[in-house]
């Protein structure tokens, strides 16, 4: 297998760090609202040619998208860099996309607005995964056995409410034994 560095079904090494990486932290978020500061940024500062036409969109926005643009790539860099500021940089990117919608060109004729608010609304939302927990012989004997219906042994009550399976004086536990239930119980008047 040559190119592949830690072969994990076909994977090299790399990609896989990278996908590791990535799941840290509200990667999608950054990249949506990277690319809205750049589409922010890109019209006041272009000069675009049609032969002999020149097309410029320079206009007193320019600066107001310049400060929009590089505070918008400052979040978007912070949701990979420190995910644990999501929150804050996520409502920032937010407020900026829509400010950006009456500053600077209609929001980059509202593809920048767009990706901004989508990539800002991902990093808001995105929450880290927690780390499945080890089993260790200490939690094995403290977490509960179930029985073969699927129930906890320990603490189980049967339901006061008599199901059609059921009969009408008396309930079948998971061990086989039948309970009298009383009538109150069996109306569900029994806890009031």
């Amino acid at each position: 297998m040559g190119g592949t560095i830690g072969n994990r079904g076909g994977v090299p090494a790399a990609l896989t760090g990278f996908r590791r990486w990535r799941r840290t932290r509200p990667f999608w978020g950054g990249l949506f609202t990277l690319l809205a500061a750049l589409l922010l940024l890109y019209p006041p500062y272009a000069s675009l040619k049609f032969g002999d036409i020149e097309v410029s969109l320079r206009t007193t926005a320019g600066i107001s998208a310049l400060v929009i643009g590089v505070v918008m790539i400052a979040c978007a860099l912070s949701f990979w860099i420190r995910p644990e500021w999501r929150l804050s940089a996520g409502i920032v990117a937010l407020l900026l996309s829509l400010v950006a919608l009456v500053v600077v060109n209609l929001g980059s004729f509202l593809i920048g607005t767009t990706l901004g608010v989508i990539g800002s609304s991902l990093a808001i939302a995105w929450s880290p995964r927690r780390a499945p927990a080890r089993e260790t012989p200490e939690t094995t004997a403290r977490t509960p056995k179930r029985s073969e219906r699927g129930r906890q042994d320990a603490g189980y009550k049967p339901s006061p409410v008599p199901r059609a399976n059921r009969e009408r004086d008396g309930e079948t536990t998971s061990d086989g034994e039948t309970t009298e239930v009383s009538e109150a119980a069996s109306t569900g008047e029994g806890d009031k």
